[in-house]
């Protein structure tokens, strides 16, 4: 599949060119989750009492309950699309979208967040050839209910590639993954936004906004990224470890490679 296959002419969703006069788009906030103060610890512990968790390790089963997309334990979540607020925890090199709009009827905010791990993704053809049909069947109802023009989309989370892969003399051709081999540090996490550019902006005509750049100080579970999303303010709260380096501008998912 050619990614980059896009079309170039689309509206800057950085300079909010996607979205009609009035329409403020999602906006971010990062805490160091070594230093996040008590004020916003109980704030995010009272947004958990009344939002809905697009929780990850969920069963299946658990998820048909709840209404959300998935297929199978450990690939992907996709929430309900509703006017509640949304939170999502433990993204190791997990991605996950936010997609928001005004509804039609209620003229209120809707949303949906998803939560998918690349390595299922792209190492399992059925994941992602259903991770594709539930991300687009989600982005048809926003685009079915929602006012033109105040569909707004980001990109979030994904990781520095860590593990240190040695070629020596005991490589072995068609039984080592020659592609993890040959990737660099940020190969998976560009993979990984390319895809979702490709899924998003085919959709609703512009390339989402990656919010903050990938995590590069991923070692323990200590050091994943949670997630809160308020529906009416329409802002993503993002807690993470502290970085190595700053990986905290937005940036146009088409223009991944040249971010990293």
């Amino acid at each position: 599949m050619n990614f980059n296959n896009l079309e170039n002419k689309k509206p800057n969703a950085l300079k909010s060119e996607h979205l009609k006069e009035g329409v403020s788009p999602i906006m971010g906030g990062i805490y160091d989750r070594a230093t996040i103060d008590s004020d916003s610890s109980k704030h995010f512990s009272e947004i958990e009492k009344n939002s809905d968790y697009v929780n990850f390790s969920y069963r299946a089963n658990d998820i048909e309950k709840n209404g959300m997309y998935n297929s199978g334990d450990s690939t992907y979540v996709i929430s309900l699309i509703n006017n509640k607020d949304k939170y999502s925890k433990a993204y190791l090199d997990c991605t996950g979208v936010v997609v928001s709009g005004i509804d039609k009827i209620t003229g209120e905010n809707i949303s949906f967040l998803s939560h998918q791990n690349p390595q299922e993704l792209f190492e399992i053809e059925s994941v992602r050839t259903n991770f594709k049909r539930d991300l687009t069947k989600s982005l048809d109802e926003m685009l079915a209910r929602c006012e033109p023009n105040t569909i707004d989309a980001v990109i979030m989370g994904g990781n520095k590639n860590v593990e240190e892969i040695i070629i020596d003399e005991d490589f072995q051709r068609g039984r080592d993954n020659e592609d993890k081999i040959l990737d660099d540090d940020f190969g998976p996490y560009r993979k990984s936004i390319k895809f979702l550019n490709f899924i998003i902006s085919n959709k609703l005509n512009f390339s989402p906004v990656v919010i903050t750049g990938p995590n590069d100080n991923f070692r323990t579970e200590q050091h994943t990224l949670d997630v809160y999303y308020e529906n009416k303010g329409k802002h993503l709260s993002m807690i993470r470890p502290q970085q190595k380096q700053a990986n905290n501008e937005s940036f146009m998912a088409s223009d991944i490679e040249e971010k990293f």
